[in-house]
């Protein structure tokens, strides 16, 4: 059985990254404090003896430096080598044996984002230097001193923000990840290390049988007409839609009351007051506690399951949430990926009527929440799960106490002082203890970054949010915040669609490239496409400075950028939220 003290026991940790030329094969092996464990170069005699019982952690190492480092521990030469870093760079993939089975080895690019974001654009949105090297992968001879000098600290520079990313995913992905592979059967443990967290979740849940698939929707209990009960609680066109369209798994239907435009279908019910009010005084919200998760048990999607899904998952998981935040966390990662897993067509929880069972059984109880509510209060927003309203009553509690015995789920409250929503799914708020909530495009990042995803232009959300919140003109906020360079960063990256990052004149740049809109003696970079077609990237400046290494060394920022820029680009979002 795994041991997840000892496997992520700092002593135990060793990070690594791999090059690879045609007449040179290097690796370079670090602790977490950043110290050089050893670099192997061409002669890979006692390697093993470095890696044997640690933990090896990399980025994107499950398809490239794993496969790479079996072949190292086998002696292949550097030609061979080369041979297969060309197979995998192509998109081969490459059985490993030795590597999983004798050491285990973590990926810190799995499951990082959707946008499966390369290490150069964490990198960047982290404000780190990204300077690419410049010495040509495919060069057709041996390395110069000078240029095997620039390589390893090149690739030791990878390790050490390998190592950076690996602490901010600690907490919330490798804990969970394997405190859920401990409670799989033993004998699949260490082969599981290497599966994403949905993979683990389903074999954890379906102990390892594919689940029995539903051929109708089923949503309880039928009335004396055969229709089903939870039906009549919608209005007839509701239901029409949903029994036309529920084989299609598409579609919406809009419908009026309460004062908004509710749209129901196949993602969740959503609605806004029809008026366009965007800002609103104590604004309350009910939302449902894991309401998806109580629906599967609530329905039996799981069947002979379903037990052991609310006992040993979504009981357990109530049961010591406040007492075992590690355990829980773990959980909480398993319950929430369940109703994605019934709609994936390569899961063995896959059960697509079951998904869509849930969905529909969720959009009708939460109408029938805003069906009760709507007597002595405002709704302004409807979102999945949630209901958020405005009252001058205390009637809500006895609906919200009455829901609750009528369906068996549990409503939680959230209050807040100051509520501006853009629509359904962009909104800030204040809560009485004077915290914010921000959500979406425009305002998501206000209080906080996400290097694993896009940190670009990032003064843009704050400076929205100042306005929204505390009637701060734009340009105030950005004149406040010119110390933080990285606030002001664009990140562009052509995709793997492209030929490359180019400038009007034709010089190619690197992958991931780091620019600041300047007033003048920049350049404007574009995407080259494969038939030599240049195209633009949003909201890109027109003239640019490129600026790829660590960003507080920009020097004179103040004097450089162009702050007109983000003064004009924040003026056309807030006007999309109709408060100019």
């Amino acid at each position: 059985m795994i041991n997840v003290s000892e496997i992520l026991k700092d002593d135990n940790l060793l990070f690594y990254d791999i090059e690879s030329f045609k007449e040179d094969a290097l690796v370079v092996f670090k602790d977490i404090q950043n110290k050089v464990v050893g670099i192997f170069h061409n002669d890979f005699e006692g390697m093993y003896e470095v890696i044997q019982g640690k933990t090896l952690v990399g980025f994107n190492n499950y398809f490239y430096d794993d496969p790479m480092l079996e072949k190292m521990l086998a002696c292949w030469t550097p030609q061979q080598l080369k041979e297969q870093n060309d197979r995998l760079i192509s998109g081969q993939k490459v059985k490993i044996y030795r590597l999983g089975n004798e050491v285990i080895t973590l990926d810190c690019f799995q499951q990082a984002d959707v946008s499966k974001p390369s290490l150069k654009k964490i990198e960047a949105n982290m404000g780190a230097n990204i300077y690419e090297s410049l010495i040509d992968f495919n060069i057709d001879r041996k390395l110069t001193e000078e240029e095997l000098e620039e390589t390893i600290q090149y690739c030791s520079y990878d390790v050490q923000m390998t190592i950076e990313i690996f602490k901010k995913r600690l907490k919330d992905y490798f804990e969970p990840k394997l405190n859920i592979i401990a409670m799989l059967d033993e004998a699949i443990q260490r082969r599981a290390i290497r599966w994403n967290t949905t993979t683990i979740s389903a074999n954890l849940v379906t102990n390892g049988k594919p689940l029995q698939q539903w051929s109708d929707v089923r949503l309880g209990e039928y009335n004396e007409t055969g229709e089903y009960d939870m039906f009549e609680l919608v209005p007839g066109p509701v239901k029409a839609f949903w029994k036309e369209n529920y084989l299609k798994d598409k579609g919406k239907y809009i419908h009026e009351e309460f004062g908004c435009k509710i749209e129901f279908g196949f993602g969740g019910l959503h609605g806004v007051p029809i008026r366009n009010k965007v800002r609103y005084k104590n604004v309350k919200m009910l939302d449902v506690a894991s309401l998806y998760p109580n629906i599967i048990n609530k329905l039996d999607v799981l069947g002979g399951r379903t037990q052991f899904y609310k006992e040993n998952l979504v009981d357990k998981r109530l049961a010591i949430k406040h007492t075992d935040k590690t355990l829980s966390a773990a959980l909480k990662l398993v319950i929430n990926s369940i109703y994605g897993l019934l709609r994936s067509d390569y899961s063995l929880l896959k059960n697509k009527m079951g998904a869509i069972s849930v969905c529909i059984y969720g959009q009708i109880i939460l109408y029938d929440l805003c069906k009760r509510l709507a007597p002595t209060c405002e709704i302004v927003n409807i979102n999945t799960d949630g209901v958020g309203f405005v009252t001058d009553s205390d009637d809500y509690i006895k609906v919200w106490e009455e829901w609750q015995d009528d369906y068996g789920f549990v409503l939680e409250l959230d209050e807040f002082d100051t509520f501006i929503q853009k629509d359904v799914n962009n909104y800030i708020a204040v809560e009485p203890s004077g915290g914010i909530k921000a959500k979406g495009g425009e305002v998501g990042r206000y209080g906080y970054e996400n290097v694993f995803r896009n940190n670009s232009n990032r003064i843009v959300d704050i400076a929205i949010g100042e306005y929204l919140l505390h009637d701060q003109e734009p340009l105030d906020t950005i004149l406040e915040r010119l110390n933080e360079p990285k606030l002001f960063q664009q990140v562009l990256q052509a995709g793997g669609t492209y030929k490359g990052t180019f400038d009007e004149n034709g010089k190619q740049y690197q992958k991931v490239n780091r620019v600041f809109p300047v007033k003048r003696g920049g350049v404007k970079l574009y995407k080259r496409r494969q038939d030599d077609g240049m195209v633009m990237f949003p909201d890109a400046p027109e003239q640019m400075l490129v600026w790829n290494y660590e960003v507080d060394d920009l020097e004179d920022f103040k004097n450089k950028i162009d702050i007109n820029y983000y003064y004009t680009l924040i003026n056309k979002k807030l006007e999309r939220w109709k408060v100019l």
